[in-house]
């Protein structure tokens, strides 16, 4: 995986150790299971591709090139490759034979991310997408910031099958404030021709009346700019979803004005926000949710705490698994989780803990209170995401000495964008179906399908040298 503009030298379909969002510190260093996890694929990768005639960037770029990642994760984690003890059950022939990979991974499903983001291109010189032909070169040269909404563009719905995406952005408007969030919004329905993109009303509930993201904007956004959903950062000021007096108005103002989903980071403690390995636990939660009964709630990132980050040691989904138990089977169905870069983190992890993820979020929640998001693009295109998901399961072994449910196709389904659909009122037919035909989609046809034009860049740091060096914090 490669983070410049050129790709001949990648080695891996996707990142091999956690990539953050640029709100919390990556590890010192890249691990030794992870060095020898990209050895293992690029070697594997250049046999298959001297195999096939082609290069290795071009192997990778196909579905047998991400099972033959996959299938090393297997290896390397100690896991069954096939099987009913098999977490992501593959076989040999799938990365060896570029028709028998495909047959694997490519399944027509409707897919809605509810975390995509896109980058300043000012940080990330050389990722411009102007080749996409919807705008004229000269165009892109004119205006900069064109550059990184095609490139987001680009990454999200040609190179995956991702079908809807909603925006997500920062609690202070900066750098990506709503008023850009709708823009990008609309330019990809424009390109598409149907609507494939929703944005979301940032709110700062302590940001000064004036701000771009203060409870008073929250009409402007979503009257004028169509915010879709309510997203907040209680991080963002150290306050607390069950606050009488900071967050209460807020949740006003969002019922009053329509607004049905309130999208929450929890988890994930930002490092520029001292004191948020406090504001950003789930005890909030029951309060909140019990005070609006009109509103439905969505823990972003699940609560997850990375192993040693909890305040208390409740690490990983401990604390939210707690908290979601305590609260009447009423009031949970109107609490959400969304995996965005959780389920990256646990699938590098060892697929087995993604098994586990997925299966603890099943029990407590059950399958319809779980969205599919990936906070893609900071992990590059989300299509490995997509595939790694789609071929996961929850072996017999695990569910009967955990309790967890099957993890059926059924359920596949709905948290891949059935249940964010529903929420958001958003129709799950395919977009192909309108008319004028999706011109994201033939563009998509155009260059031979979802992979074969794969930049296999990401835009987040993989260590703590890279964060400060992208945030200029070195």
């Amino acid at each position: 995986m490669k983070r410049g503009r050129e790709d001949d030298g990648a080695t891996t379909p996707f990142p091999v150790s956690p990539i953050s969002n640029g709100e919390w510190l990556p590890a010192e260093r890249i691990t030794a299971k992870a060095r020898l996890i990209e050895k293992l694929i690029a070697d594997e990768a250049a046999v298959q591709a001297k195999r096939h005639g082609i290069s290795r960037a071009e192997f990778l770029r196909t579905a047998a090139g991400t099972v033959t990642a996959l299938w090393v994760l297997n290896e390397v984690n100690g896991l069954a490759q096939s099987g009913e003890a098999a977490v992501i059950p593959l076989q040999r022939v799938q990365c060896e034979d570029l028709d028998a990979g495909r047959e694997l991974l490519d399944r027509d499903r409707f897919i809605m991310d509810v975390q995509t983001h896109h980058v300043d291109t000012q940080m990330f010189p050389g990722t411009g997408a102007c080749f996409l032909r919807f705008l004229d070169t000269q165009g892109c040269q004119q205006n900069p910031e064109i550059l990184g909404q095609l490139n987001f563009v680009k990454e999200t719905f040609v190179d995956s099958q991702t079908t809807v995406g909603v925006i997500s952005g920062l609690p202070n408007g900066v750098p990506l404030g709503p008023e850009v969030m709708s823009q990008t919004r609309d330019l990809v329905n424009q390109l598409a021709g149907s609507e494939r993109c929703l944005s979301q009303a940032m709110i700062d509930p302590k940001a000064a009346p004036g701000a771009a993201t203060s409870i008073a904007s929250m009409e402007h956004q979503v009257r004028d700019l169509g915010g879709a959903a309510l997203k907040c950062y209680t991080y963002s000021g150290n306050w607390r979803l069950d606050d009488e007096q900071v967050s209460y108005p807020m949740l006003a103002e969002a019922e009053r004005l329509g607004l049905r989903l309130i999208n929450c980071h929890k988890g994930l403690p930002a490092i520029f926000a001292p004191g948020s390995e406090e504001s950003v636990r789930t005890l909030d939660f029951p309060k909140a949710v019990a005070d609006w009964p009109r509103l439905r709630f969505c823990a972003y990132h699940s609560g997850y705490f990375q192993p040693g980050d909890h305040p208390a040691g409740l690490d990983r989904l401990a604390e939210f698994l707690q908290v979601v138990e305590s609260m009447p089977q009423s009031h949970r169905r109107r609490l959400y989780a969304e995996i965005g870069s959780t389920f990256a983190v646990t699938l590098l992890e060892g697929p087995d803990q993604a098994a586990h993820l997925l299966g603890q979020l099943l029990r407590a929640l059950g399958p319809r209170n779980i969205l599919w998001g990936t906070d893609s693009i900071w992990w590059g295109s989300p299509q490995w995401l997509i595939d790694a998901f789609q071929a996961l399961q929850i072996p017999p072994a695990m569910q009967e000495q955990f309790g967890y449910p099957a993890l059926t196709d059924s359920i596949k389904e709905r948290i891949l964008g059935k249940n964010a659909a529903r929420v958001y009122r958003v129709r799950t037919r395919r977009q192909r179906c309108t008319v004028p035909p999706d011109g994201l989609q033939l563009l998509q046809a155009e260059q031979g399908g979802m992979r074969a034009d794969r930049s296999l860049r990401v835009y987040g740091a993989r260590t703590r040298r890279e964060f400060l060096s992208i945030f200029g914090r070195a």
